[in-house]
């Protein structure tokens, strides 16, 4: 006796869920990607950078208690601090313990 051959069923699909439709956001306005100062000068526009006994103190609280932010920064960061974030002011006082930063302006 031979085995009956399998019933065929036709293929079926599963209808795919509406995909939503796209919309155009208003684009932010890019940032430029402008280097923080590095230079010190007395010329218009330029910042001058100095190494604030202030800074330094509060960088050390910073690494003492392994944990970002100090009353007296104006930034505090730890690693690099983001160049964006800077303004352009006409004097920053900084300094830094172990790889914590702080900025005053």
């Amino acid at each position: 006796m031979r085995p009956s051959p399998l019933p065929s069923y036709p293929a079926t699909t599963r209808p795919s869920p509406p995909q939503p439709a796209l919309t155009s956001q208003p684009s932010q306005t890019p940032v430029p990607k402008t280097p923080a100062p590095t230079t010190t000068g007395n010329r218009p526009g330029m910042t001058t950078w100095f190494t604030s006994p202030e800074a330094v103190a509060a960088a050390k609280r910073m690494a003492a208690a392994k944990a970002v932010g100090d009353p007296v920064c104006s930034l505090a960061a730890v690693g690099q601090p983001n160049p964006n974030l800077v303004p352009r002011v006409p004097r920053i006082g900084i300094g830094h313990y172990d790889n914590y930063w702080c900025l005053i302006w």
